[in-house]
C-alpha cells in the first residue's frame, strides 16, 4: 500500500492507542515498545501504516529510536519554571525571607580585609573553614566532606562516579524528585509507604535486579513531606550491607523536621552518600551544599568534582562560613520555621473545607502533597502535578502545593486565588 492511498484514520488510531498506553503508564519511560512488525502482525495491517503512527509519536516527543535496538518511550525533559503570579510550584525560599543584609555586611568586610585575596580559589574539596563549621553544625565527618554547588551537582557527581548502565542498576522511591528521574533515566521504583519504602517490594527488586544505588529522601521527602520510621531506616541499611548497594541520602530540608532521628549517614556511613543543599534553606542563588561520601569513594568523588568545575565559588564559601559562625543561619532557620507553620496552617484550613481535597498529617517542608478526588483543571496551573514525580497513574490524584516562594503579601493574595480556583 502506498502512502498516497493510506487511510489517515488507521495510522492515527494506532498512534492514539500507543499514546494512551504511554500516558496511562502501560509503557513507562525507558521501556522498549513492540516493534513495527509486531504491531502490524497483531493489528493485521501494513507495516507502513504502523511506521506512520510511529513517526507521529516521535514528532510528539513520546518515543525515540535507538539504532539497532528498536523504539523506546522517551523520558520527559522539563525545565522547572515559575508558573504565573502566584507561584505554588517552586519549592525554594523567596528572597524576601533571607537576611541578605547580614550576608552583605560579611561580603563587604571580607573585601575590606582581604582585598583581592577575597577572590582567591579554594581547594577542590572546599574551604577548610566552611567544611569545619558544616561538620559541626550537621554532625558529619569533615574528612569525608566535599563542598558542591547544590544537591543537583551532587547527583551529577554520583552519575559520573557510577557511570556504567546506571539507569539499569539504580532504585528510586515512587514518587520521587523529578530532577533525579531525568538525570538518571530512572526505571526501577519501589512504592513509598507512610513510614518509608515497601520492604517486601524492595526485597523483590534486590532479588530481580542488580542494584548498585538506592536514591532516597528519608527525612523530608519530596514531594510527600513524609519521613522514614527508624525501623525502616535500620532495615534499609541492613539490606544495603547485605546486598552491597550504596544509599544516596538526599537530606532535603531536615532542618524543618523535629526529632528526625538517626540518618543513614549515621547508621551505615560506609554505605551512604549523603547530599545536603544549602540553596534550599537559604535562597536558590546561593549555589552551595556538601556531600559526605564513604572513605573508599572519597578520591573518586574529589576527582569527579575537580573535573566538573575545579572548585565551587570561594568567596561565597567564606561568606557562608562566617554566616554560620555568627549564628545568622540558625536564627534564619527559626524565622523560616515560624513562617512555614503560619502558611501551612492557612492552606490546610482552606483544604479542610473542600470535600474533594485532602492532605495527610505530619508533612514537613515547604510544600503540601494534596490528594484530589476529582480531576484537576486541564489548563496551566500554579502548582506541580503529581505525574511530575511519578510514572504511576495513581500519582495523577495528587499535586504538590509549594508555599514559600512568595512574600507575605503575595501569599495572602495567592490563597484567595486558590479559593476561587478550587471552588
Amino acid at each position: 500500500m502506498s502512502s498516497v492511498n493510506m487511510k489517515p484514520s488507521r495510522y492515527q488510531a494506532i498512534a492514539r492507542t500507543i499514546r494512551e498506553g504511554i500516558l496511562s503508564g502501560r509503557y513507562t519511560p525507558g521501556e522498549k515498545i513492540p516493534s513495527i512488525r509486531r504491531f502490524a502482525d497483531k493489528l493485521g495491517c501494513n507495516k507502513l501504516t504502523v511506521h506512520r503512527a510511529f513517526e507521529i509519536l516521535k514528532h510528539e516527543g513520546l518515543i525515540e529510536n535507538k539504532v539497532g535496538s528498536g523504539s523506546y518511550v522517551r523520558f520527559p525533559e522539563k525545565v522547572s519554571a515559575p508558573r504565573g503570579i502566584f507561584d505554588f510550584h517552586t519549592d525554594y525560599l523567596d528572597e524576601s525571607l533571607f537576611p541578605y543584609r547580614k550576608l552583605q555586611h560579611i561580603f563587604n568586610r571580607l573585601f575590606e580585609d582581604e582585598k583581592a585575596h577575597a577572590l582567591a580559589p579554594t581547594p577542590a574539596e572546599g574551604d577548610a573553614g566552611l567544611i569545619r563549621v558544616l561538620s559541626q553544625f550537621y554532625h558529619v565527618p569533615a574528612e569525608q566532606m566535599v563542598i558542591i554547588s547544590g544537591a543537583q551537582q551532587g547527583l551529577d557527581l554520583v552519575a559520573k562516579v557510577f557511570a556504567a548502565k546506571l539507569s539499569d542498576s539504580m532504585l528510586f522511591e515512587d514518587p520521587t524528585y523529578p530532577g533525579a528521574i531525568s538525570l538518571f533515566k530512572a526505571r526501577h521504583f519501589v512504592a513509598l509507604q507512610a513510614d518509608g519504602p515497601d520492604l517486601a517490594a524492595l526485597k523483590r527488586k534486590l532479588r530481580q535486579t542488580s542494584i548498585r544505588l538506592f536514591y532516597t529522601m528519608p527525612t523530608v521527602h519530596n514531594p510527600t513531606g513524609t519521613a522514614y520510621g527508624q525501623k525502616k531506616k535500620e532495615a534499609v541499611a541492613d539490606l544495603a550491607r547485605r546486598h552491597g548497594y550504596y544509599i544516596v541520602e538526599d537530606d532535603f530540608l531536615s532542618e524543618f523536621r523535629a526529632q528526625a532521628g538517626r540518618r543513614f549517614v549515621d547508621i551505615c556511613p560506609e554505605q551512604t552518600i549523603h547530599i545536603k543543599s544549602l540553596s534550599q534553606t537559604t535562597v536558590s542563588g546561593i549555589r552551595l551544599g556538601f556531600m559526605v561520601v564513604p572513605k573508599n569513594l572519597f578520591d573518586k568523588f574529589l576527582y569527579a568534582k575537580y573535573s566538573s568545575d575545579i572548585a565551587s565559588f570561594g568567596l561565597m564559601q567564606r561568606c557562608m562560613r562566617e554566616f554560620f559562625e555568627q549564628g545568622h543561619y540558625r536564627r534564619h532557620l527559626k524565622k523560616v520555621e515560624k513562617t512555614i507553620q503560619i502558611r501551612k496552617a492557612r492552606l490546610v484550613e482552606l483544604i479542610d473545607i473542600l470535600d474533594h481535597l485532602s492532605v495527610s498529617p505530619h508533612q514537613a517542608g515547604f510544600s503540601l502533597w494534596v490528594r484530589s478526588d476529582r480531576p484537576m483543571a486541564s489548563f496551566p496551573v500554579p502548582w506541580s502535578r503529581g505525574e511530575d514525580f511519578s510514572f504511576s497513574p495513581h500519582a495523577r490524584c495528587y499535586f504538590r502545593l509549594s508555599f514559600m516562594h512568595m512574600d507575605d503579601k503575595t501569599f495572602a493574595k495567592g490563597v484567595d486565588y486558590l479559593m476561587r480556583l478550587w471552588r
